[in-house]
């Protein structure tokens, strides 16, 4: 076991993000879609990133994250670690435990959303939001200035699952759906009261109008 290795790494609140995070005046959401490679987000490139899984990182377009949230089972190591968060402690704890053992450590800091303050979401039910979903509720809860959503397709968008290319077209897995990730960004974004910068059309189109 690895514990020792990143016992000394977790983030347990929104203050302690904050002040892992430093002043994240615009904060840009990535999700993996096609969408998430849109030409305009080039005029966001000073903002804090957020991205989703690992994906992105074999592509050559905003690869420096300043948080990344995944369940996927491999860390990758960037030139600059970013904060890595977990849907919950159950999955994110071997993950750090095999990336420790292969001496990978967690230097910039781990989330486990289900033991985080504020609870963002429900984490006891059958199905609960993807990573997607849990990075725009962690982005509101920050209370940028400026909020940049994209990448965001819910597995609608005419060029494919990601971007490149047509592809698999396989939608949300049996622990998740359009309408517990649209239920929990619909709330998130209901109580941001800053600028709201939404390029994911699928995404703009699925939620409430306010």
């Amino acid at each position: 076991m690895h514990t020792d290795a990143i016992a000394s790494f977790p983030i347990d609140s929104l203050t302690e993000l904050k002040n892992r995070l430093g002043r994240c005046e615009t904060i840009v959401c990535l999700g993996n879609g096609p969408s998430s490679e849109d030409p305009r987000l080039a005029g966001y490139q000073g903002g804090t990133l957020f991205r989703v899984n690992w994906i992105w990182a074999q592509r050559s377009w905003l690869t420096a994250p300043d948080m990344v949230f995944t369940a996927d089972p491999d860390l990758v190591v960037l030139p600059r670690q970013p904060v890595i968060a977990f849907p919950t402690r159950v999955i994110g704890e071997p993950i750090l435990q095999n990336g420790a053992a292969n001496g990978h450590r967690p230097e910039a800091g781990y989330v486990y959303l289900d033991r985080f303050t504020p609870l963002l979401a429900d984490f006891s039910q059958p199905q609960i939001p993807t990573n997607g979903a849990l990075m725009v509720a962690m982005a509101a809860a920050l209370r940028p200035a400026r909020l940049v959503i994209s990448g965001i397709d819910l597995y609608r968008h005419p060029q494919g699952k990601y971007p490149g290319g047509a592809d698999n077209p396989e939608g949300y897995t049996d622990q998740h759906c359009a309408e517990t990730d649209l239920d929990l960004i619909g709330r998130a974004l209901a109580d941001y009261d800053g600028n709201l910068v939404l390029l994911s059309d699928n995404l703009r189109e699925a939620l409430p109008q306010s």
